[in-house]
């Protein structure tokens, strides 16, 4: 090797020290030629191997320092997931206005224009709105009877007056009305509530009335347990005014708003009311604490020993008990139970408890000769994919209505 770092290569002419052959110019120049062919050769397989050599190693390191990040990643993420999992319940406790937000989770919309229900597909939908308190206005929809025939009208007054007020089935009986109360988040404009009302107008062929609570849709306000009763009596009773009290009206809730038709049908019966004919709970649960408790995401959580009892008085502080087996003591009319087994959100151990429970009611009412009217039935769906919101989709879903609660009159 010289100074200047470069391989010197020194060899013998052919007939020159060990080299054979006879010694000629052509010779020199085709022995020259040849060496520095080979000297390439070698060099260019050096150089490969060192670039392999530099690709391997710089892989090696990459994937290294890859997997190094992964790592820490999934550590840090982990780490904070726990940490969250385990101030949660805490932070319930701490924050009333969050355990509000979860069980209502009014702050999801469907931002529909709940002013004009046919861009919706709705027919023969009437939106309008009640005024509960300062502050407070509901957002509400009537789904006219197929027996009512369409009119002209200028405004709520003259629409009620002509689609609602006196309206009568062939036989001369005031056509019944269903209240139907939904469940938490979202709104009237759900897909689900409004294909279940659009349902139950059409072939049962009564009125059907679908609101939002305050704090839901595009009602103001903001809910709570006392909010939501108030704005279910208000409804009621704008209902009820009509025709002097002789209309049926039947309260149908689904999840939270199956609790809230308890509620008000214990009210209601307080009152003697009437006009409330029956109740129809969907998918509904004991109470509020239970509904936690037995929610699928409750998994995230249940292994924690104070799980329960941070849940039960983050409650209690919010004002928050929603107990439908408690208000199922003062009812004086039918309950229908609906419920799906295949149901993941509220599980269908709590339509068997209360159905249990109502049944010891109507025994005790009996003994003490007080609350005659009241029976429960349940109705169960089986495996068919229903789960918590879809069961009006089921083929004998009418038909069960029909046999268990409903008036034959329009049928």
């Amino acid at each position: 090797m010289s100074d200047f770092g470069n391989h010197v290569v020194a060899l013998d002419y052919r007939d020159y020290g060990d080299s054979t052959g006879t010694a000629c110019i052509a010779g020199v120049v085709e022995d020259l030629m040849s060496s520095k062919e080979e000297i390439a050769v070698e060099n260019q397989s050096g150089s490969n191997e060192k670039t392999a050599k530099l690709i391997s190693t710089s892989s090696t390191q990459q994937s290294s320092k890859t997997s190094k990040i992964a790592i820490s990643t999934f550590v840090v993420a982990g780490g904070t997931t726990f940490i969250i999992l385990l101030l949660f319940p805490l932070l319930l406790l701490g924050y009333p206005r969050v355990t509000h937000t979860i069980v209502f989770a009014n702050f999801l919309t469907t931002s529909s224009n709940f002013q004009q229900p046919e861009t919706l597909g709705l027919e023969r939908v009437h939106n309008f709105y009640l005024d509960v308190e300062p502050g407070v206005k509901l957002g509400v929809w009537h789904f006219r009877s197929p027996l009512v025939q369409d009119k002209s009208f200028v405004d709520d007054k003259d629409y009620f007056s002509k689609h609602f007020s006196s309206q009568t089935d062939k036989n001369g009986q005031l056509i019944p009305v269903i209240l139907y109360m939904h469940g938490n988040a979202l709104d009237r404009a759900q897909i689900n509530r409004r294909e279940l009302c659009d349902k139950l107008r059409n072939e049962l062929k009564y009125h059907v009335f679908a609101f939002d609570y305050r704090g839901f849709g595009d009602s103001t306000g903001h809910p709570s347990e006392r909010g939501l009763l108030k704005d279910s009596r208000m409804i009621y009773d704008f209902l009820n005014k009509f025709d002097n009290g002789r209309r049926p009206i039947y309260l149908y809730g689904h999840s939270l708003g199956a609790a809230v038709a308890a509620q008000l049908a214990a009210r209601l019966s307080d009152d003697k009311s009437t006009s409330l004919t029956s109740v129809v709970m969907e998918a509904p649960f004991i109470n509020i604490q239970e509904a936690l408790q037995t929610h699928w995401i409750s998994l995230l959580f249940s292994w924690q020993p104070w799980f329960s009892y941070t849940t039960n008085r983050a409650l209690i502080r919010s004002g928050l008990k929603f107990d439908t087996k408690f208000h199922l003591t003062s009812i004086n009319c039918p309950v229908i139970v609906l419920h799906a087994d295949d149901d993941w959100t509220v599980p269908y151990k709590h339509s068997a408890q209360l159905v249990q429970t109502g049944i010891t009611i109507r025994h005790d009412n009996r003994k003490n000769k007080k609350l005659f009217q009241f029976k429960i039935d349940l109705i169960s769906f089986h495996k068919q994919g229903y789960g918590h919101r879809l069961i009006y989709r089921a083929p004998n879903f009418i038909q069960a209505l029909k046999r268990v609660t409903y008036h034959e009159i329009l049928l």
